[in-house]
């Protein structure tokens, strides 16, 4: 561990984290189907913005949907925002060696990971609910991170398709699909976390995305205890 500045914080060298971060933020990539130009540099403005929005010392912990039957799922990277020179006085510490910092250590890390991210994956599966229980359980559920801020952004087209479930058929109605044997396995446990959907509208959107999947989603999260703060139409 080191320690970064005059803040006496100890970081971790790999992930500028300290023990305990200021809030928790998972960002969740399912991105099957191939982008449009529009569409993928409104995604990467609006990853900027989202790295730009994590407070000194909160986590960005970056993940993709996969499948959870034999392993709970890896980060892609996970960083801590170190802050920036203007959290610093010459008095206090180094502002330039902490900008450095800042730009080298957390901001281009996470700006080759998000270039990434906006490759289709081409998978026939969307476990999109199994990969928010996988990140809930890693990382939203640890005693320590009680009371802290927490967010998890889903980007996808929103359309769940796995065995037990596949969203691309017909919609099922949310009451019914929430009372599921399915559902109730996938579930978990997301009080006191903020939901962002970010929906990447597919060409047959009229058809395969209409403002139900929108209500259906906010009924799931719902009935997880989280709470769906904001629901963003990647342009394009």
């Amino acid at each position: 561990y080191i320690k970064l500045q005059a803040s006496h914080r100890s970081l971790d060298p790999a992930t500028l984290c300290p023990t305990k971060p200021a809030s928790v933020t998972v960002l969740l990539v399912d991105v099957t189907d191939p982008m449009n130009v529009p569409q993928r540099q409104d995604l990467l403005n609006q990853l900027a913005a989202l790295k730009n929005s994590i407070p000194r010392y909160g986590k960005l912990i970056v993940t993709k949907v996969d499948a959870t039957s034999d392993n709970l799922l890896v980060p892609v990277i996970v960083r801590c925002n170190p802050g920036v020179a203007a959290d610093e006085t010459e008095a206090t510490g180094n502002p330039q060696a902490l900008q450095k910092t800042h730009d080298e250590q957390y901001d281009k890390p996470l700006n080759m990971a998000f270039d990434g991210l906006t490759k289709a994956s081409g998978s026939d599966q969307s476990p999109i609910l199994e990969s928010i229980q996988s990140v809930a359980l890693t990382e939203m559920q640890k005693p320590a991170l009680t009371g802290l801020p927490r967010r998890i952004v889903l980007v996808s087209d929103l359309l769940q398709n796995t065995r037990g479930a596949s969203f691309y058929k017909a919609l099922p109605d949310p009451q019914l699909f929430i009372e599921s044997p399915y559902f109730r396995r996938v579930r978990t446990d997301l009080r006191g976390v903020e939901v962002e959907l970010w929906m990447l509208e597919r060409e047959d959107a009229t058809s395969t995305q209409p403002r139900s999947l929108i209500d259906l989603w906010e009924a799931a999260i719902g009935a997880q205890k989280g709470d769906v703060i904001r629901v963003y139409n990647v342009s394009g």
